[in-house]
Parts: C-alpha cells; structure tokens; sequence
C-alpha cells in the first residue's frame, strides 16, 4: 500500500488501456462491404468463365463446320471409283 503513495502514478493499471478500434457502426458497414466486393468478384468470374465457353464452343462449331465442308468437297459427284475411293480415304480420318 505504501508503494501507491510514494511513487507517482503507481495506481494507473498494468498493461494497455482497451482502446475500440471499430465502433459499432463500423461493424454493421463491414459485413455489406464485404459481401458486395464477394458478389462483384463472383459475377466478374462468372463473366469471365462464360465468355470463355462462349469462345470455346464458337472455335468448336468452326472446327465442325469446317470438317463437314471437307467431307462434302470429298464425295464430289461419285460419278468414278477414283473420286469414290477419295471420300472414303477422307471419311476414314
């Protein structure tokens, strides 16, 4: 008891005062701001992910396309063996 009289300011109390960092109203603002950045985040990927197959299935049905008109080209008219064998040769690819 005597060391609280003889020392100045020997009765603050240890350790760090508690100090708030976030009031209340902060916190309440947190939670939305977060979700609304998730949300944004998320649409944007799904953007993303679907522009891509968007992409993917264009350069597919070209490719499709492209495979059908070859094997249209290769059975001509079938008026001779040569042009028949010829679209076998490339329908077996």
């Amino acid at each position: 008891m005597l060391s609280q009289f003889a020392l100045p300011g020997a009765n603050k109390p240890y350790g760090n005062p508690t100090r708030t960092t976030f009031k209340p109203r902060n916190g309440r603002l947190l939670i939305p701001f977060m979700a609304t950045i998730g949300l944004g985040f998320g649409a944007y990927n799904y953007y993303v992910a679907a522009k891509l197959r968007r992409e993917q299935a264009l350069l597919e049905e070209e490719q499709r396309l492209a495979r059908n008109q070859q094997l249209m080209d290769a059975y001509g008219d079938k008026n001779s063996l040569h042009e028949l064998q010829h679209a076998l040769d490339t329908y077996s690819r």
